[in-house]
């Protein structure tokens, strides 16, 4: 186990995945000695040859060239202002210009590594990360050379005999490895939820346990008690502040002295992982998250994306939509999903819907997707957020396969009070067709809701009618339920969604044309006389505004009956048993709707207008 001076550039480069691109290849592992803006180094003399002062000054250095590349020659020109350093990190796009012209040797075989700076990052981000990154690697061992906190508990373990778990300052679980199958509660229980329980928590600064680690640069140790094994912790600590703690449990046979040497030596090793995993700035998920947004597109160019998401171009993949996830559910819910495939990259997304005026298209023509803030504003007309999950997977799976997969993986940690949906789009085989298992994912989900009746305005109107539960067929029950489902389980559902939304997208495209909506008829809560109809140009959607605006001016309920008529096939009797309601009052009803829109249930066209009113007023 030998201290390492500073950090590699192999280790640099791996430290950065996720907001640096690489461009070449490493072809001398140099130590990194210092990262700084190319206009704060000293100016080249006339009269010196740039190069050879470029060799001896810049050793060691990762320059920031930020003025942006423009051409193959303005690149090269770069190359050899700069050659001898480490790397150059350079502006987005630099990519596009290599190739045929650009002289990636530099002057005398000297050319740097090339970096791409991500384009949802600044400049002064990067400087300040990577300026943390070489401070903190400068005191690490190299025991082992491992580049992540789950790949590091695995070695203590295996050189220990102990399980290991790796936590950040608030005592949620981020690596951890096991020996055996036998596993006390406790420890279970943290694997699980993905956090330590709140109760042990709360029994372990009581007792003052956890207030000595905060404190000790040392090992800490807490002898077994019962059914629970002796525990050593260390704390993981960057310029004083704690960072997080490495935790072992071990059995009597276990002796407690080497593996507090191990521990000791393992925090070392930890540091510069730990502040890669805890201190990734907000840029940092705006990149992960713009880079599944690309992909789940369709984008034409999707190697800077793959490449930041550690994602090959062939495999089995399978894209997962879910609904509203409570924020503090997510690392949960991201979690459980990477244990039970290859990889899971997650973030919110918004779908563009089939037909959508402002969703645009993808080189085949599909709906588009593009990246959304916090909550549904941040999607455009004719889109819903959700949180998409991409999964690879080690085997090909079919998508009742993955559903079911997904399933048992959540139905641990899922509370029982707690309900979860999720759609399924069919599994891929290449990450460029990864967009139409986004779009299906994405019905699919919307039509799960739908069929559970927990679409907003549904009402109870809808029943709750999926068979696609977790355990058995029927309606979701009352106690919470995963709920998921693929685009077989919900197939007419999902075409009449897509229905609906052909046709919003059509009325929306009219009325951007300029035309006419019918007069006031469709939003007005007047009488209209007996032969009264809505208008041609009123749209799909002017029967159902008509209503609308009428249950909002005199808080009536015209819509929800429309809905519960239409959803029992006309039998009034089951739908006056939904409204709660007498058979008289709907037929009341159905002739004030009438009355309203100038159209009648008993026609079929007309039927057929109310019907699809409604359906697309309910999806926009």
């Amino acid at each position: 186990m030998t201290e390492t001076a500073s950090p590699r550039l192999s280790r640099l480069i791996r430290d950065t995945e996720g907001f640096l691109l690489p461009l070449t290849e490493v072809a001398d592992d140099v130590a990194i000695t210092r990262v700084e803006f190319g206009f704060d180094l000293p100016t080249t003399p006339t009269e010196t040859p740039a190069a050879t002062v470029g060799r001896g000054s810049l050793a060691g250095t990762v320059v920031l060239v930020t003025e942006p590349m423009r051409s193959p020659s303005g690149l090269d020109a770069v190359l050899t202002d700069y050659a001898g350093a480490a790397a150059l990190v350079v502006a987005p796009g630099t990519h596009s210009h290599l190739g045929e012209g650009v002289d990636l040797r530099g002057s005398a075989d000297q050319a740097p590594v090339l970096l791409e700076r991500s384009p949802h990052v600044t400049w002064s981000e990067i400087l300040v990360h990577l300026r943390q990154l070489t401070e903190g690697a400068t005191s690490a061992l190299a025991w082992p050379d491992v580049d992540d906190l789950s790949a590091l508990a695995a070695v203590i373990a295996e050189t220990t005999g102990a399980s290991i778990t790796i936590e950040d300052p608030a005592s949620r679980v981020l690596a951890h490895a096991n020996l055996g199958d036998e596993l006390d509660e406790i420890r279970r229980e943290t694997i699980l939820s993905g956090a330590i329980p709140e109760w042990r928590i709360a029994e372990l600064e009581e007792s003052g346990f956890l207030g000595t680690i905060r404190r000790s640069t040392d090992v800490v140790e807490r002898p077994a008690k019962g059914t629970s094994p002796a525990r050593s912790v260390i704390a993981l600590r960057s310029e004083g502040e704690l960072i997080g703690t490495i935790w072992a449990a071990y059995p009597a046979e276990v002796d407690p002295e080497p593996l507090r040497e191990v521990l000791r030596d393992a925090a070392r090793a930890a540091l510069p992982v730990m502040l890669r995993t805890l201190r990734r700035s907000p840029f940092e998920k705006r990149i992960r998250r713009e880079a599944l947004g690309a992909i789940l597109a369709g984008s034409a160019d999707l190697g800077p994306s793959a490449t930041l998401l550690s994602l090959p171009f062939s495999g089995n993949f399978c894209v997962l939509a879910f609904t509203e996830v409570a924020p503090d559910r997510e690392p949960v819910l991201r979690f459980h999903l990477r244990a039970a495939f290859a990889d899971a990259v997650l973030a919110h997304v918004s779908s563009a819907r089939a037909g959508s005026a402002g969703g645009g298209s993808t080189r085949d023509g599909s709906a588009g997707v593009d990246v959304a803030g916090a909550g549904s504003n941040g999607a455009r007309v004719g889109e819903r957020t959700h949180l998409a999950a991409l999964v690879q997977m080690s085997e090909p799976m079919r998508g009742e396969q993955v559903r079911a997969h997904v399933t048992a993986a959540l139905r641990r940690s899922l509370p029982k009070t707690e309900t979860l949906c999720f759609g399924v789009g069919s599994p891929v085989d290449r990450l460029d067709a990864a967009h139409r298992s986004w779009t299906e994912a994405a019905y699919v989900v919307d039509a799960v809701r739908s069929d559970t009746g927990d679409e907003q305005g549904a009402g109870d109107a809808r029943g709750a009618k999926t068979r696609t539960g977790s355990d058995a067929d029927g309606p979701l029950d009352t106690q919470g339920r995963i709920v998921g489902a693929t685009t077989r389980d919900v197939a007419a559902t999902v075409v009449g969604l897509q229905v609906a939304d052909v046709l919003l997208a059509a009325d929306r495209r009219a009325i951007g044309a300029g035309r006419p909506r019918g007069g006031g008829r469709v939003t007005a809560d007047s009488r209209a006389p007996a032969d009264a109809r809505v208008p041609a140009d009123a749209g799909v959607l002017g029967p159902a505004q008509a209503l609308a605006a009428h249950d909002g001016q005199h808080n009536g309920s015209l819509l929800e009956t429309l809905r519960a008529y239409f959803a029992t096939v006309g039998n009034s009797a089951e739908a006056s048993r939904r409204l709660h309601v007498h058979t008289n009052s709907l037929r009341h009803r159905l002739g004030r709707i009438e009355e309203i829109t100038g159209l009648s249930t008993a026609e079929p066209a007309e039927r057929l207008w109310l019907e699809l009113s409604v359906l697309v007023h309910d999806r926009s």
